[in-house]
């Protein structure tokens, strides 16, 4: 009857450490965060540009806010801390751009305000579809919350996305950037 148990005990050790050990192998492609946020997972935002852009960028927010771990809520034009664009841009550091995004907040660690651009111009260009205008829209909406770039391959904060969605990573880390205090990073 203690054989039994003893090889039971070892069976449970064994199988804890191999998925443990997945666990592990998993965080080294998780997706890295700043040392900056929000002061909670949710902010306002408004949108401006042409119907087509504004429905790729609220089916990014659809997205994310489907999440559960950050949400972006509509605001008004004199009250948001998100402004949602486009440009035209395409020379000098934007010329292989598809998306940018510019962040502020005081020196306490806070962001206060965020700017994404979908460059219009090189999105045309470069022959971005409608679903890979809705990741990168995505993927700079991953920016405003606080997320960097990764060099996983299925994150949609990959430098240069424009064929991956949101993946359990990327939410991880939304959910991991909101509970680790400001000043502290992935």
């Amino acid at each position: 009857m203690k054989r039994k148990r003893i090889r039971l005990g070892v069976l449970i050790l064994t199988t804890t450490l191999v998925l443990n050990l997945g666990v592990v192998a998993d965080a080294s492609t998780a997706t890295p965060f700043g040392t900056s946020r929000w002061r909670a997972p949710r902010v306002t935002y408004v949108v401006s540009g042409s119907s087509y852009y504004r429905y790729i960028y609220a089916t990014a927010i659809r997205a994310w806010n489907a999440t559960g771990q950050f949400h972006f809520v509509p605001g008004s034009y004199a009250h948001h801390q998100v402004t949602l664009t486009t440009s035209g841009a395409t020379t000098g550091q934007y010329h292989m751009l598809a998306g940018i995004t510019f962040t502020s907040g005081p020196r306490n660690g806070y962001f206060t305000q965020a700017r994404v651009l979908l460059l219009t111009r090189n999105l045309a260009t470069y022959h971005y579809t409608t679903y890979d205008q809705i990741h990168v829209a995505e993927h700079e909406l991953g920016h405003v919350m606080g997320l960097q770039h990764s060099t996983a391959r299925n994150s949609v904060m990959l430098a240069n996305n424009r064929y991956n969605g949101i993946s359990r990573n990327d939410i991880y880390a939304v959910e991991r950037r909101y509970h680790t205090p400001v000043g502290r990073h992935s």
